[in-house]
């Protein structure tokens, strides 16, 4: 008897369960049709629906793969996701897909175990900087309107006495601190999951997330020796002290950076690499049915 296996709202594989089981799930409302699932050692998850159906399936020759030339089989005219042989992606993603996966990336902003695929890293990846553009856009688009309204022209005038409009209401100091608090609110709602989701795509391949929170140390101590640094050279000349060379914060904020730089190229590589086929010390594969 062959053994069944489900995702769940995480993408982890449930299991193993029998015909049976999945089909008095699927009656109680546990389970819905669209829910993806496999046998034991398919090449794929296919929909709840489509595997109970799997008797009625009819099976045909649909080509050779592209990127390995063997011959292909249609189930019910429809291909599998990928390549049973080399895993060539047959079935592009659309849309729906892509968005389901960036909100599955922001509800898991605080899960730092399992494994996130490439279509769940990458989708949040897409969407997150269209919003982001989008605010900062609108940001940008507001604080020009909001200036202007308050004498912008006076800052255009080579004649005026002043850079600066004479009075601002409170109004407009209010405009601007809701907007720069919604900018900024936004851009931290999404570093959580930024994070997360990075270390779950290294885990999914089969790496330590440890490189992704490297990185982002490597920020903080740039940042840290860099106001350090900074903050010597301003008090020396305040004191008319006479210093030679450069700070040692600032060259340690140098080398930082450059081993950031190295360390993210590194990472982005890695987030572009397929899952880790099967289980590994991080879970179950979300992509791959359990082998």
């Amino acid at each position: 008897m062959n053994n069944y296996y489900y995702l769940n709202e995480k993408r982890e594989p449930q299991g193993p369960h029998t015909l049976d089981e999945l089909r008095a799930l699927l009656a109680t409302g546990k389970l819905n049709e669209s829910t993806l699932a496999a046998a034991q050692g398919a090449n794929g998850w296919v929909p709840l629906a489509e595997l109970l159906s799997g008797t009625t399936s009819v099976t045909a020759e649909a080509g050779k793969c592209p990127g390995c030339e063997q011959p292909l089989s249609a189930t019910d005219g429809l291909l599998p996701e990928c390549c049973p042989t080399c895993q060539y992606r047959l079935r592009a993603a659309n849309m729906n897909d892509l968005w389901q996966n960036f909100l599955l990336a922001f509800r898991k902003s605080f899960v730092l175990r399992g494994r996130a695929p490439r279509i769940e890293y990458w989708s949040f990846i897409l969407f997150s900087n269209i919003i982001l553009f989008g605010t900062q856009t609108f940001f940008q688009v507001a604080t020009v309107t909001i200036l202007s309204s308050q004498g912008l022209s006076e800052w255009e005038n080579p004649d005026a006495a002043t850079g600066m409009p004479e009075h601002i209401s409170g109004v407009t100091i209010a405009a601007f601190i809701i907007i720069c608090t919604i900018y900024f609110g936004i851009n931290l709602a999404f570093l959580p999951a930024q994070i997360t989701s990075s270390v779950r795509r290294l885990h999914d391949t089969g790496r330590s997330g440890w490189w992704v929170l490297a990185i982002y140390g490597l920020m903080v101590a740039i940042f840290i020796s860099g106001i350090i640094g900074l903050g010597c050279s301003m008090f020396a000349e305040e004191t008319s002290d006479v210093s030679y060379g450069v700070h040692p914060c600032i060259i340690a904020m140098i080398f930082l950076a450059l081993a950031a730089v190295i360390m993210s190229i590194y990472v982005f590589i890695l987030t572009l690499l397929d899952s880790h086929k099967g289980a590994n010390q991080y879970g179950p594969s979300p992509k791959y049915p359990v082998a």
